[in-house]
């Protein structure tokens, strides 16, 4: 199976004050890549939508090895790198500039399921005809990750989050790169400049509109933090990630 490639230029709404891409931008490539690839291998969203189905994120682990500025390109190479278990599809990507210097590498893992019933089931069967055995993996993929936690041994800084409806997307609960951004919104003054160059977010349950969450941090050391989303009012835990720098 051939890998998936799409460039993307870097523009300037979404570079921060440094003139560098985001972290939640590089997660929208990943994401537009990944569903844009899944269209064309014939089980992307519009398709399982026809049957009452849909793809769900639960996991993403992104590794930088470097920042790209505004006006700067990022290549996406995307493959379906396989099933874990039965009901999670894997899929890799390596991030690469202009010159083809790799830039960083991540792993998705994400989750077919059934809109009406709410409860996943097992990915379509073209998904899993489409990826080889023994497919290449990403040097990433053998990390076991650290947002795999539940819970933090400490909070040393909190932000409140108040879902809106704009940040709903097309399964009608908040759009996975909004966690990405609450996560970084509780970040102490001391991390605010730096930049991030390990993120692995793991998505436990759904926010809606309306809802009032609260991003909770504990600092491990001088270049590392973990975060968990929480909504207070049921103290329901819904996504919890660790940041490196």
């Amino acid at each position: 199976m051939k890998p998936y490639e799409i460039t993307y230029r870097v523009r300037s709404y979404e570079t921060g004050v440094a003139n560098r891409v985001t972290l939640p931008t590089l997660c929208n490539y990943l994401q537009e890549a990944a569903g844009d690839h899944a269209i064309e291998l014939g089980f992307g969203i519009l398709e399982l939508q026809t049957r009452g189905l849909s793809w769900m994120i639960a996991r993403l682990h992104l590794k930088l090895a470097r920042d790209v500025p505004w006006g700067g390109d990022v290549r996406l190479v995307t493959w379906p790198s396989g099933l874990k278990g039965r009901l999670v599809a894997l899929r890799d990507f390596r991030l690469l500039d202009a010159q083809g210097v790799e830039v960083g590498e991540a792993v998705s893992e994400w989750l077919t399921v059934d809109l009406a019933a709410q409860r996943i089931v097992r990915p379509a069967e073209a998904f899993q005809a489409v990826v080889p055995p023994n497919v290449a993996r990403v040097p990433l993929a053998a990390s076991d990750g650290g947002g795999k936690f539940a819970a933090l041994a400490k909070v040393d800084a909190t932000a409140r989050i108040l879902v809106r409806r704009a940040d709903h997307d097309f399964n009608d609960h908040v759009n996975n790169v909004h966690y990405v951004e609450w996560a970084l919104e509780a970040l102490p003054a001391v991390f605010r400049a730096r930049s991030v160059r390990e993120l692995d977010i793991v998505f436990r349950q759904a926010a809606h509109a309306g809802d009032e969450l609260e991003s909770r941090l504990e600092v491990v050391d001088a270049d590392q933090c973990r975060c968990a989303i929480v909504r207070p009012s049921d103290g329901a835990l819904l996504a919890t990630a660790a940041l490196a720098f």
